[in-house]
């Protein structure tokens, strides 16, 4: 008796330790989206990140209503490698207004232990509050522009209704709100975001809160959206070797996608431990910078490439490029 009783303790701590390192794979395991009106969908990425030393398999995601879909994004993960489950709620399906919804996302891991690890989304849909549009859509920015976009926000049935201040969680996005109009029964306000010129290059999301002097609406979120691009998109931005043995040798590569065809004309800055050049000298859309290093000392070795082309909108790219030479 005293065998199985110990045999199940340990089964059951060996359990709860598998349950808590799949937790510790994620940076957060809950967001409260907070009121919200109908008709948006609001959207959260739980990053996942394998700190384990083995791979790592996921399996599909499942959720306990309706009104939010979930995805992951990337089923495998090696070692330090980073992947997200996607949460959407439809606000349209949330069933009842003016109460909190808290909806379950069930994330099965699969190996190297078979674990499940539960997230929680929650929101509160008001049917007197509208955004218009339902989101702040920027949309496509050249990199080093600065652009904005603008959403009406109204309340029904609170005269008094005012926004004290917007916080944004982006650094390169910033609000603002102005008084458009005050009735007894409906006040409305322009929420403006605007983002800032020296935002890098991607798909980004963003969100504005604004504060208010409503009970209920202390907080409201409200999304942002935005994708700079560049005409020659480097892919990585910059090369970064990490350790590398003095005298040893080791290649990388890096892509340039134009926004159409170009000539790459001269790579500037190799040298006898850093050398560079294209795989291309024709006109294409996609090249490949080849990297060879040969480091000869230990230390830092730090570079900066100036990539010269026949673009005209970039006829320069510099990529930065870092390493550690160990002995």
């Amino acid at each position: 008796m005293r065998r199985l009783l110990f045999g199940l303790m340990l089964f059951v701590g060996a359990a709860l330790n598998a349950n808590a390192g799949a937790k510790d794979y994620f940076s957060e395991s809950e967001v409260d989206f907070g009121p919200t009106p109908r008709g948006p969908i609001l959207t959260h990425y739980f990053i996942i990140k394998n700190t384990s030393k083995s791979k790592v398999t996921l399996g599909t995601a499942r959720v306990s209503c309706g009104c939010v879909s979930a995805s992951v994004l990337k089923s495998e993960l090696a070692p330090d490698e980073s992947t997200a489950v996607a949460a959407y709620m439809d606000t349209r399906r949330i069933p009842m207004a003016n109460v909190l919804k808290t909806v379950l996302v069930y994330v099965p891991f699969l190996s190297p232990n078979l674990e499940e690890v539960t997230l929680k989304v929650q929101s509160i849909a008001r049917d007197d509050l509208v955004f218009s549009p339902e989101v702040l859509a920027i949309g496509n920015v050249k990199k080093g522009k600065t652009a904005s976009a603008k959403m009406k926000v109204t309340l029904f049935n609170h005269g008094n209704w005012n926004i004290t201040e917007v916080a944004s969680t982006g650094k390169f996005v910033t609000g603002t709100a102005k008084l458009l109009s005050r009735q007894p029964s409906e006040v409305t306000f322009e929420v403006t975001a605007t983002l800032d010129e020296n935002c890098p290059v991607g798909n980004w999301t963003s969100d504005l809160y604004l504060k208010t002097n409503a009970v209920g609406l202390e907080k409201v979120r409200v999304p942002v959206t935005v994708n700079v691009t560049t005409a020659i998109a480097v892919t990585p931005e910059e090369v970064k070797v990490g350790e590398i043995k003095e005298g040893s040798k080791l290649e990388s590569k890096l892509m340039l996608q134009g926004s159409q065809n170009f000539k790459i004309l001269e790579v500037k800055g190799g040298d006898d431990e850093v050398a560079v050049k294209s795989e291309s000298s024709e006109s294409r859309a996609l090249h490949t910078l080849l990297f060879a290093i040969k480091p000869t000392k230990a230390g830092d070795l730090n570079r900066s490439f100036e990539v010269l082309t026949d673009h005209k909108e970039m006829p320069k790219v510099t990529i930065p490029f870092t390493a550690k030479v160990v002995k």
